[in-house]
């Protein structure tokens, strides 16, 4: 039997709407793993902004966080490619300076959330009142990806040349440093596992899930994902809701 590697995308993919992971999904990911395949989490969140919840509803392989910037295999970190802290730095600069726009800076540890988010704080992020605030609560810290105000200036980015990649999305900006994306972790650890390409199925939604499913074996869209994705899926599955995830496992894996 082959033994295929799964990288999946947490929000609106694994999760409903809610947050939480349906119940189809966890059951297919126990049986694929009983089975002897690998699950992998590959999402945009950092590390330390991933919910804790996710990991007492399913066990993984493996964490691919931050777009890409940081892999652990087995509880052990394979690699990492953080932002500069002075890029980092710069970045929150600006956001200070331009109060109409909110950004979270994800690190490691936790995220950093300058004032003017739509939505209320989660237990994961701290807030920062002004740069000195920034500075001194991320010390400590690795910024991973910066979730920004869709409204952020993208000629400010682009000033940035080689440092940054960014993703836009309806409502933000997903902002790495350049060269990490969720594909090139996916590659990385297919390389350490030692499992072909042709056997890894990625899951996702968005638009930075759209070169991870162009480069998998199997490509897989669930029902809600963004128009390009649908188009460039190998397989179409239920909506997040729905349980897509696990519904995808059951006829690509279980069947």
């Amino acid at each position: 039997m082959k033994s295929f590697a799964l990288f999946l995308d947490i929000d609106r993919t694994l999760t409903g709407n809610d947050h939480v992971i349906p119940q189809r999904n966890i059951d297919a990911i126990r049986c694929a793993r009983a089975l002897g395949h690998k699950v992998f989490i590959n999402t945009g969140r950092s590390y330390g902004n991933i919910p804790p919840e996710i990991f007492s509803q399913i066990e993984v392989d493996g964490i691919l966080s931050g777009n890409g910037t940081m892999i652990t295999i087995d509880g052990k970190t394979v690699f990492e490619r953080f932002m500069p802290a002075e890029t980092a730095s710069r970045l929150a600069r600006y956001y200070f300076e331009n109060k109409h726009l909110w950004a979270a800076f994800e690190g490691r540890l936790r995220s950093y959330s300058i004032p003017g988010r739509p939505r209320e704080l989660t237990s994961l992020e701290t807030p920062v009142t002004d740069f000195d605030d920034y500075l001194a609560k991320t010390k400590y810290d690795d910024i991973q990806v910066i979730a920004a105000s869709a409204e952020t200036d993208r000629d400010f980015l682009d000033s940035f040349g080689g440092e940054l990649t960014y993703f836009a999305f309806d409502r933000y900006y997903d902002i790495v440093a350049a060269g990490n994306n969720k594909s090139i972790s996916m590659e990385k650890t297919l390389e350490i596992t030692g499992i072909p390409r042709e056997n890894s199925i990625a899951f996702g939604d968005s638009e930075n899930d759209l070169d991870m499913l162009r480069k998998a074996g199997i490509g897989v869209a669930v029902a809600n994902a963004q128009a390009e994705l649908l188009k460039e899926a190998d397989f179409v599955s239920l909506s997040n809701t729905d349980g897509g995830v696990g519904y995808a496992i059951e006829k690509l894996i279980l069947k």
